[in-house]
């Protein structure tokens, strides 16, 4: 048994040598300014469509590889949240005949509490959560068409959870076409661009009818031709759209609740990994930018042994015009 456990402490001793003999990466940038067009204060300058060359020398285990351009930037790696201009947008569609206005309504709550699927405490609480209408936003068809909404602001929910809710109201007995909603999105403008926060395919929808009979699923969201024309999220991932249905043996009633939204929420930058460990030696990396703007480009060099890494980061600049 002794001399069991000194082996064992042999290995972790060697283990943590070579944990402590990682060797931090040689490695550096230089631009290729042979395809630019310029030389602006030290700047390479290049069109918008040049293939861009980065001359890599010394050795890394890893390059990752940040271009510098929104979404791809290496000192938002870790950002998981934004302070921005929130806005929702969609294009809502009419088929087949002429709607009257006043049937579809776009509203916003911060204090609906969300689905139980309790039908009865569900009701409740969509009823006495505060809906703010901003279907006069929203330019809505009332003719056979397809029509985008503008960017409807949400700053004013930037600090608290966001329900967007589609509502169907209609009389009994009244045949209209249905309404699509399409390219649902909200997003957050910031740093120039708009990060998207969700779309019609991930927003989390949940339907409502609160004239589902008692026999009937309040919930169901499989529209067309049913009967109470219900929503249908069926082709929501699919087709990025949502819709309610044509026909009806009772008064619509009818909601499309998406779930909380975070408006500050956003997705950590990302880099493009270039070399991997067991890729040969990397020499040479080309990009080409497809709008104008001045990038800071990072190269993250990495090795790694046992768990233990070891890195460096490499920036240049670059500027493109068109």
């Amino acid at each position: 048994m002794k001399k069991f456990l000194i082996a064992i402490w042999a290995i972790l001793a060697l283990a943590s040598c070579k944990k402590d003999n990682l060797s931090n990466p040689e490695f550096d940038v230089i631009v290729d300014t042979e395809n630019a067009a310029e030389i602006e204060d030290g700047v390479p300058v290049f069109k918008v469509g040049t293939s861009i060359k980065f001359n890599l020398s010394g050795v890394a285990d890893m390059v990752t590889f940040y271009s510098g351009e929104p979404g791809m930037m290496y000192q938002h790696r870790d950002r998981t949240s934004i302070q921005g201009l929130p806005f929702v947008q969609f294009n809502t569609q009419m088929e087949n005949g002429n709607m009257p206005p006043g049937f579809l309504h776009v509203l916003l709550s911060s204090d609906f509490v969300g689905f139980t699927k309790d039908r009865v405490q569900d009701a409740e609480n969509i009823a006495k959560a505060t809906w703010v209408e901003v279907t006069d936003q929203a330019n809505l068809p009332t003719t056979p068409t397809t029509q985008l909404s503008p960017k409807i602001d949400l700053t004013a929910y930037a600090d608290k959870p966001l329900y967007i809710a589609f509502k169907y109201d209609r009389p009994v007995n009244t045949d209209f076409p249905r309404y699509q909603i399409r390219n649902f999105r909200v997003a957050n403008e910031a740093d120039g661009t708009a990060y998207d926060i969700v779309n019609t395919g991930n927003a989390g929808w949940t339907a409502f009818d609160f004239n589902a009979r008692a026999n009937e699923d309040p919930y169901l969201a499989t529209g067309g031709g049913t009967t109470n024309r219900i929503w249908d999220f069926r082709n929501a991932a699919s087709d990025n759209r949502i819709s309610i249905g044509y026909n009806s043996t009772l008064a619509s009633n009818d909601w499309a609740i998406t779930r909380a939204l975070d408006l500050t929420s956003i997705t950590p930058d990302e880099g493009k990994g270039i070399k991997a460990y067991n890729d040969d030696r990397l020499r040479e990396y080309q990009f080409i930018y497809n709008k104008t703007g001045t990038f800071t480009v990072s190269f993250l060099a990495t090795n790694s042994s046992y768990g233990n890494a070891k890195s460096l980061v490499k920036e240049v600049k670059i500027k493109v015009i068109n």
